[in-house]
């Protein structure tokens, strides 16, 4: 099969991580090891150092990679040069537009006979009003609207546009995957669309290579990663750390993560004194060998998050054969097992927290068996190899429908 994935992300020198990114890259290398082959159409703002506005790779003989680089028009930098928000709308757009352009072109060239795309930036909307002459399957995922609820602390009319045209693109399309039933049921509670619409195709990662020890300590390590904030229940977290210390002096924490203006590690050493501080490393954002090293020598991940769409951490952790406590929440039942490979705490709770990470503290052949429970987990459900395989069953299902 000829899948072409069009994306406005793809790993290279500015984009490092990206979760749009590291999932096209994923796929496309999958899907190549399965003897098809991908084209991606990566379309993007130019950066600086450039001056070409395209360019083409190839690696691994069965991948492509067309790069469009774009620029918003001349005209509106010169009108809006202090207005950031307007140039990025008009950067937008003619991503869009050059990719209704060169669409038709590529699946013609290339002999494409499926497209798989995210709804992110909305790069295929114009091409919903023109003859395409291959299906579009459109990946949703956390949408731009989500993201500016939660994160943005502004708001701004064109980029509120460009949310509702992701909506209406996704509410358009006629194929349409998602990574988990409970975000399609989001979506339908958030925008009325209908959730039986969605094929749900997991997220998957590469199955790193485990040791049986990589500790260097005998004190026991739990950690969490992802950005601190409250939808991520960092401050349950906190707050559940000197509740375990209280009973198990001898457990270390590492938080891995950005902190917006370090509030939250501000806040925490602020409120513990040095007994409870010196067990508690704040780590920032890492790299990836970093972070891989930190997955390795954890004995326990902790992630109490009020609301995830899917949960892509816990399956990061648990591929190293880690235990891993999270709350019932969004995606994450998806993932995790209940006293199978992890635990679920009472979200917001911070004791219920604790309690079930001392319960893991204190029992060393339970968090070997779940650690062992949660690899097999993703051996099964949640590899690069099985997202391949589900998105080729559904590229073959829709092939013959648009045919």
């Amino acid at each position: 099969m000829i899948i072409a994935l069009v994306t406005p992300y793809f790993p290279d020198k500015h984009t490092i991580d990206s979760g749009i990114a590291n999932h096209c890259l994923l796929l496309a290398q999958n899907l190549a090891a399965k003897g098809n082959k991908v084209i991606v159409l990566h379309i993007r703002p130019r950066y600086n150092d450039e001056q070409d506005t395209f360019s083409k790779h190839t690696f691994a003989e069965s991948i492509t990679i067309l790069t469009y680089k774009v620029n918003a028009p001349a005209i509106i930098n010169k009108l809006f040069k202090s207005k950031w928000a307007i140039i990025d709308f008009a950067l937008k757009i003619t991503s869009m537009r050059i990719t209704s352009r060169v669409l038709n072109t590529i699946i013609q060239q290339y002999g494409v006979e499926v497209i798989e795309t995210t709804s992110y930036f909305s790069l295929c909307y114009f091409s919903l009003y023109k003859k395409i002459k291959a299906p579009i399957a459109v990946r949703v995922s956390t949408t731009f609207s989500q993201i500016m609820n939660e994160h943005y602390p502004f708001k701004s009319r064109v980029m509120d546009l460009i949310a509702k045209m992701e909506i209406a693109f996704i509410k358009r399309s006629k194929y349409v995957i998602t990574h988990a039933h409970s975000h399609a049921q989001e979506l339908e509670r958030l925008y009325d669309i209908d959730s039986e619409r969605f094929q749900i195709i997991p997220h998957g990662i590469e199955l790193p290579v485990i040791t049986e020890d990589a500790h260097t300590t005998d004190d026991i390590k739990i950690l969490y990663t992802g950005r601190l904030e409250y939808r991520k229940g960092t401050d349950v977290l906190l707050a559940a750390i000197p509740l375990v210390l209280q009973q198990k002096p001898e457990v270390l924490f590492e938080l891995i993560g950005s902190d917006t203006g370090n509030d939250y590690q501000t806040r925490f050493r602020a409120d513990n004194p040095e007994a409870v501080l010196e067990k508690v490393i704040f780590s920032g954002k890492v790299d990836n060998d970093k972070l891989s090293q930190a997955y390795r020598a954890c004995d326990i991940f902790v992630a109490p998050s009020r609301y995830e769409s899917f949960g892509l951490i816990f399956i990061e952790a648990m591929s190293y054969a880690k235990p891993v406590i999270g709350c019932s929440v969004g995606g994450v039942p998806e993932i995790i097992a209940d006293n199978y490979n992890g635990f679920f705490a009472e979200a917001g709770n911070a004791q219920s927290l604790a309690d079930k990470i001392i319960q893991l503290v204190n029992d060393d052949e339970l968090r070997k068996q779940m650690g062992r429970n949660a690899r097999k987990t993703v051996e099964d459900k949640f590899t690069g190899a099985r997202l391949a395989s589900n998105s080729l069953a559904y590229y073959n299902k829709i092939i013959k429908d648009f045919n």
